[in-house]
């Protein structure tokens, strides 16, 4: 069950949405569903009486057409379209807002977007707050932004390429292997976000054999671009989302480690069973995650216990949906009652769980998301070895 908080009991009735297919696949339904931009989706002023202006509801989202957080907003506004979520005759849309790893569209919704209740912006926490922190482009303070729900909360997880490297089956490798293999030949890893680049160097920044010189990170535009890469061959790895790539793209790339903090996924070795393929007799899926216990360690390496279980806090990421810092109480409540009736949907479940995976569905809404939101801030904003490297070495 999802939970809400702050919303009172509100009459609905139809909606409708323009993104029908809930795909994300065409490449233009994305950028143009939403009018001139998402900027624009909110009315002409900041009245903040409903519906906003046009009776139009758009969620700019961080990434091209068929990226993980533009599917999840679709799926999510056509069942919300499905139950007359909403109250009045609204129309849903999704706009395609990348650039500058999410500066383009946290800084329309912090300077641009009106506060009627019409216009929202989604992406990654972790890439939000990163960018805050250390970019020069962002002009935005995601401490003054209402979050409103959370599509899904997910991990990380260092993929192996099996074109380029010896790896054959996931959880193959151990940790050991791993460095090894980054003395002798080399790897490299595309990062599609300044969040996979924070934890990724963090995790080599603390470890005795990886070093700048045997495992390289280069940037790449987004998830899209580093499967093509790996497809290619062009790179060794990847830091991609463990569940939905582990049960949807297992001809891309070996999962060989992932980055689990038990506290938000508490029930992970249960839930992966349903996914994951037969693994390796080398080892079992518990020994080869980062994290299943309260330090969070590498199982069976020399890997330092705290700064694994420092890892293990910074890679756990949620796909968020923000609304404009002066959005009245009234508008908030609203967005919230009508996410949690989404959040709380059957069908919604099931086609995520179709979509990528069963275990890529666990939504928040209202006030609780607001409190996720200000504890992650904390954890990457306000420790000051995490925020010194984001300074120091990713901008």
């Amino acid at each position: 069950m999802s939970t809400v908080a702050g919303a009172g009991a509100i009459g609905v009735a139809g909606c409708s949405s323009s993104d029908s297919d809930g795909t994300g696949s065409d490449g233009d339904s994305g950028g143009n569903s939403g009018g001139n931009s998402g900027g624009d989706s909110g009315g002409d002023s900041n009245d903040q009486g409903w519906p906003p202006s046009r009776s139009i509801i758009d969620v700019m989202v961080n990434t091209d057409p068929g990226g993980l957080i533009d599917i999840l907003a679709r799926i999510w506004f056509n069942e919300m379209e499905a139950q007359d979520a909403y109250p009045g005759d609204i129309t849903t849309t999704v706009t395609n807002r990348p650039g500058a790893q999410g500066n383009v569209l946290m800084n329309e919704l912090a300077n641009n977007t009106p506060a009627g209740g019409g216009g929202l912006g989604a992406m990654r926490i972790n890439s939000a707050i990163v960018n805050q922190i250390g970019s020069s482009q962002a002009d935005f303070d995601l401490s003054d932004l209402r979050a409103v729900v959370r599509y899904s909360a997910d991990t990380r997880a260092i993929q192996l390429n099996p074109r380029t490297t010896p790896v054959e089956d996931h959880f193959e490798f151990s940790w050991e292997d791993f460095q090894n293999l980054a003395q002798e030949q080399g790897i490299k890893f595309p990062y599609s976000n300044s969040a996979q680049l924070v934890f990724a160097t963090y995790l080599r920044a603390n470890d005795p054999v990886l070093n700048e010189d045997n495992w390289e990170f280069i940037g790449v535009s987004g998830g899209s671009a580093a499967r093509a890469a790996v497809q290619r061959g062009d790179v060794d790895g990847y830091f991609g989302s463990y569940v939905s790539n582990i049960s949807t793209r297992n001809d891309s790339y070996y999962t060989q480690f992932c980055m689990v903090n038990p506290e938000v996924t508490p029930d992970f070795y249960d839930q992966i069973k349903d996914v994951l393929p037969e693994t390796s007799p080398t080892g079992s899926r518990e020994e080869k995650t980062l994290g299943n216990n309260e330090q969070g360690i590498i199982m069976n390496t020399a890997f330092p216990e705290e700064a694994a279980a420092k890892v293990c806090q910074i890679v756990n990421d949620h796909h968020m949906a923000w609304l404009p810092a002066d959005t009245s109480d009234e508008i908030y409540d609203i967005h919230a009652e009508a996410f949690g009736i989404a959040a709380d949907s059957e069908a919604i479940a099931e086609e995520v769980a179709n979509t990528f995976s069963a275990p890529d569905h666990n939504p928040l809404a209202g006030q609780p998301v607001q409190d996720v939101a200000d504890a992650k801030f904390a954890t990457l904003a306000e420790d000051d070895e995490v925020r010194t490297l984001i300074e120091e070495n990713l901008f």
